[in-house]
């Protein structure tokens, strides 16, 4: 009798208090995808939250990196923010230089981040097309995909351009190029490491 009192003694705060630093899967804002591109000098992060609507839930975030994008993001503006399920990093060509290989790097070395997630750059109407139709965002997505089953040697995940700027006696990375006035085209760039 004395052991069961002092089991349910135990268990009863546990009950009570919840687990204080864990995300609700209800208030959770999951980002799928992530864009990036230039204006007026500066870097601009679009965080694409995962939404059954035809229109994108999107906030953009002037930083100068995205690991300064994302702590500004959870602080200010999506609270319960969760990158476990990025998808899709897309970088505006005019951003690649500053955004690749830095970005790339600190989402490749962080364990919260899916090795396999998608990585391409872009056109900025590629960007405004996301930023307006939620479809577009798979959409490039398969695209992607289909690049990289017709060219085996294009890097489109995270980790495969991490290691690919920091090994390897290539001096060019090659990823994937979206361009898109209508629909989108796939191509592929190379990257000076």
């Amino acid at each position: 009798m004395l052991k069961k009192i002092i089991i349910i003694l135990s268990v009863f705060p546990l009950v009570l208090g919840g687990c204080k630093s864990s995300h609700k899967l209800e208030t959770a804002s999951i980002i799928e995808n992530v864009s990036v591109h230039k204006q007026d000098g500066q870097l601009v992060y679009t965080f694409y939250i995962l939404t059954d609507s035809d229109t994108p839930s999107a906030v953009a975030i002037n930083a100068d990196s995205f690991e300064e994008a994302q702590s500004l993001a959870a602080e200010k503006f999506i609270p319960d923010m969760s990158l476990s399920k990025l998808e899709l990093l897309l970088i505006e060509k005019e951003a690649r230089s500053e955004v690749m290989p830095r970005d790339i790097e600190y989402i490749s070395t962080q364990a919260s981040f899916s090795p396999i997630a998608r990585v391409a750059v872009c056109d900025n109407a590629v960007i405004e097309k996301m930023r307006q139709v939620s479809e577009a965002q798979n959409t490039i997505k398969n695209q992607i995909v289909l690049c990289k089953k017709n060219n085996p040697d294009v890097n489109t995940d995270y980790l495969s351009v991490f290691n690919s700027f920091s090994g390897g006696r290539d001096k060019t990375v090659t990823v994937p190029y979206i361009g898109g006035n209508g629909d989108f085209k796939v191509t592929t760039i190379e990257i000076n490491k």
